[in-house]
């Protein structure tokens, strides 16, 4: 087999041997370049390609890598502050009286007034304004006594366990010598409670 390929191969250059030595050499040369370019064709350039795409895969799965080591170290962290955002929670909602408490919270507030001092003209609940997972419960009032007596008032609002805002106070001098008229709104809020799935399909129909 082996002599066969010399002889073929001998037959192949023998056109050449007749030729001057700079014909021979460029022709070689020409030879060289094309087996050069075939070579790089369809062998070292889609070699280079998928050596390319390795070291581009490789380095996405690097990024990946190093992201994911990230997130892991700071999963105990984000545990702990999602634990103490649902503490919290827990505490703002349990400010949040529900339904069935306002009645009993506006009491307290008007008892609040009435030990302090004051006397109300009116105590009035309004309607209810929602804000999506809690509803605001305005209450507006008239009251009348000290300035003294107000403050306490205040000041007996604020240390309630249920949240309770005192706004849009309107003083004026009352008809007793020392003693204010006073006109404004305590603001108390509500946790919105879900409906159950039966009242709200039953009013969806």
């Amino acid at each position: 087999m082996f002599e066969s390929m010399q002889q073929s191969m001998y037959e192949s250059l023998r056109p050449m041997l007749p030729l001057p030595l700079w014909q021979k050499l460029l022709a070689l040369t020409v030879v060289f370049l094309v087996i050069a370019g075939v070579y790089f064709s369809l062998g070292w350039a889609p070699l280079q390609q998928e050596i390319a795409q390795q070291q581009a895969q490789a380095k996405v799965q690097q990024m990946r890598l190093i992201k994911n080591k990230r997130l892991a170290h700071n999963l105990p962290r984000k545990q702990r502050e999602y634990a103490q955002l649902e503490k919290q929670l827990k505490v703002a909602l349990n400010m949040l009286p529900k339904k069935s408490q306002i009645p009993d919270l506006l009491e307290s507030v008007s008892w609040a007034g009435k030990d302090s001092g004051l006397e109300f003209a009116t105590f009035k609940p309004e309607g209810e304004v929602n804000r999506q997972i809690y509803a605001e419960v305005p209450v507006t009032f008239n009251l009348s006594g000290s300035f003294r007596q107000l403050l306490t008032f205040l000041k007996r609002v604020g240390e309630m366990p249920r949240i309770v805002d005192v706004k849009h106070l309107r003083l004026s001098t009352g008809k007793s010598k020392g003693d204010l008229t006073v006109a404004g709104q305590a603001v108390t809020y509500r946790f919105v409670e879900e409906q159950p799935e039966k009242t709200r399909t039953a009013r969806g129909r």
